[in-house]
């Protein structure tokens, strides 16, 4: 596909105050008031683009709105402002294991997470076998999906979702969990994925991760992005303005 590219123009999204919302239901039952719940800002002003060849690492910490830029791109957030632009096909590895069904075996809910992501028109019994042999899950790819550990969850998630070739990678977090085996194993695939993608994003916590892969360097805090710079500029206003480490 030509033109492939990402776009976002003061973008702007909310969430909903769940405090808020709390005290409404609260006032429903007991009062018989209706008060609407006030929204949150989850994205305020957000401008990026990004064009082939482009690897933006996006770091900041919890609920700074690294994973919500991702859930904008993939089309998974409403947007309350700003415009959106994205041309190619996207894998968004964000949320994985969203959709699995506990009750399911593994084999089931490999096909689960297709169809949740829109996807089933690439599912075949070929990739589902090849889905199988990278979980390592061998035969307890058999039983219910309550039966696994966290790990084993990890391993099915992943598997499930980075069989893909787009023109776009979306990487959230993706390899925080599993035993270090599989981990090593996945990054070497996923470095081969990330060569061929035209764009990346990945977010992190911190650039250590992902300054061997990245050319790009974004920190955000408070739902914006407040910096771009070198892997070096960017941990260091990290960790001196936001952490507070000295």
């Amino acid at each position: 596909m030509t033109n492939i590219q990402i776009k976002l123009q003061h973008i702007y999204v909310n969430g909903v105050d769940t405090h808020a919302r709390a005290g409404t239901l609260r006032q429903w039952l007991l009062l018989n008031k209706t008060i609407k719940s006030k929204g949150i800002p989850i994205l305020c002003d957000v401008s990026l683009e990004a064009k082939p060849g482009d690897k933006i690492g996006i770091i900041g910490r919890n609920g700074s709105g690294k994973s919500s830029i991702l859930k904008v791109i993939s089309g998974n957030y409403p947007i309350a402002k700003g415009n959106r632009l994205v041309h190619g096909t996207i894998a968004p590895l964000i949320e994985m294991g969203a959709g699995f069904d506990p009750e399911q075996t593994g084999i089931k809910n490999i096909k689960l997470s297709f169809a949740y992501r829109g996807k089933l028109k690439d599912y075949s019994p070929e990739l589902e076998q090849k889905i199988i042999e990278f979980s390592e899950l061998d035969d307890k790819i058999y039983l219910p999906l309550k039966t696994y550990s966290s790990g084993m969850v990890s391993r099915l998630a992943f598997s499930s979702a980075v069989f893909q070739d787009p023109d776009i990678m979306l990487l959230d977090e993706v390899l925080a969990a599993g035993d270090a085996g599989f981990v090593k194993k996945s990054r070497n695939f996923l470095r081969k994925k990330l060569d061929t993608a035209s764009i990346a994003i990945i977010v992190s916590h911190a650039t250590d991760d992902i300054q061997e892969i990245c050319n790009r360097f974004i920190l955000m805090d408070q739902g914006a992005i407040i910096m771009e710079g070198s892997a070096k500029e960017v941990e260091s206003k990290y960790k001196k303005d936001i952490l507070n480490i000295k």
